[in-house]
């Protein structure tokens, strides 16, 4: 299943349908937390991304991520997930496969995320951390 929306849809759809591929296009849902954490293995196989949301929800979650070695996203995640490179879907779907077929390793990597989600500041630190750089700025003037 895939969620969420994008301009590659159509030709998604066109792949999915041509091809007999057993993928539903779920588009854009207001449930997507809760389906992320029904789900056995996450995948994120983008070709950019600074820190992706998706990843934190993911290892916050304990969901075992498969993600793409791009951007920000290695210094993120740590060893909270298995990385692959970019553009290479022969490793993606390899590793995807690989942790579906161990529960084990699925099950170290949940932790091994929730581990390192515990390492990111929370929304309170973050406040705290803008309105200090604030107060830092503004007296200098």
């Amino acid at each position: 299943m895939i969620a969420g929306d994008g301009p590659l849809r159509a030709e998604l759809a066109r792949r999915i349908e041509a091809e007999a591929l057993p993928v539903r296009l779920l588009g854009r849902r207001r449930d997507a937390a809760q389906l992320l954490a029904a789900a056995d293995v996450a995948v994120l196989p983008s070709r950019w991304e600074a820190r992706a949301l998706m990843a934190q929800q993911a290892l916050r979650a304990g969901v075992p991520l498969v993600a793409t070695a791009v951007g920000g996203v290695p210094e993120l995640v740590g060893e909270g997930a298995v990385l692959v490179p970019p553009g290479q879907a022969h490793a993606l779907a390899s590793a995807v496969t690989g942790l579906l077929a161990d529960p084990a390793r699925r099950a170290d990597l949940a932790a091994a995320g929730r581990i390192q989600a515990a390492t990111w500041p929370s929304e309170d630190d973050t406040v705290a951390q803008v309105l200090s750089v604030y107060d830092e700025l503004t007296q200098r003037r």
